[in-house]
């Protein structure tokens, strides 16, 4: 019986040492055209995400469309405020997954510190790229998203506003404290059943 009680904490704590750290550098905001729901816009902060592998004084941007919506790469496409430009740094757009984005006007994107433009007339429902020198820790507001979408109207291409979902993801400090407990639980547990 000792060597099982031992076995099953040595199991835990290596299930707790392999488990990835959940951070809570992630931002997730819902694409809208009026109360319809066209989507999603994802950051994640440095280490690896969506964009493969990248700078932890980087951003990782994932823009995923529904419903026949499409994200439009011509003219502004989607700005960003809050913290971008850190430490002095410009921010600037690398790994595009499709077409092509630069720094350029903001539009109808709305009064943003940086905002990605693009040339002609290409659609996507997926498009991911990094931002150099960018930090989600303290928030970074996102301002509209160019789509091309039958809601949109006689256009057909709008801006879908965007709104915070509630995910929340717990800290490494969360999860270190539930280790913390699992562990003593398990030696409780071992020491109720050796003064037996």
């Amino acid at each position: 019986m000792k060597n099982k009680l031992t076995l099953l904490a040595l199991t835990v704590i290596a299930t707790l040492l392999i488990a990835p750290a959940a951070t809570a550098d992630t931002i997730t905001e819902n694409l809208f055209l009026g109360s319809t729901q066209v989507g999603t816009i994802t950051l994640v902060q440095g280490g690896s995400g969506s964009c493969m592998s990248f700078s932890s004084t980087s951003v990782c941007v994932d823009i995923e469309t529904t419903g026949g919506a499409t994200v439009r790469l011509g003219g502004p496409v989607v700005g960003f405020s809050g913290d971008v430009n850190e430490n002095g740094l410009a921010t600037d757009v690398t790994n595009v997954s499709f077409g092509a984005l630069s720094l350029g006007a903001c539009g109808g994107i709305g009064k943003q510190t940086v905002c990605l433009d693009a040339n002609g007339s290409l659609t996507t429902n997926s498009l991911m790229f990094v931002l150099t020198n960018a930090d989600t820790s303290t928030g970074i507001t996102i301002g509209n998203v160019h789509v091309a979408s039958d809601l949109c109207g006689g256009g057909g291409t709008c801006f879908a506003t965007t709104t915070p979902t509630t995910n929340v993801v717990p800290e490494p400090s969360t999860l270190a404290l539930m280790g913390t407990g699992l562990f003593s639980l398990a030696a409780l547990i071992r020491r109720r059943f050796l003064s037996q």
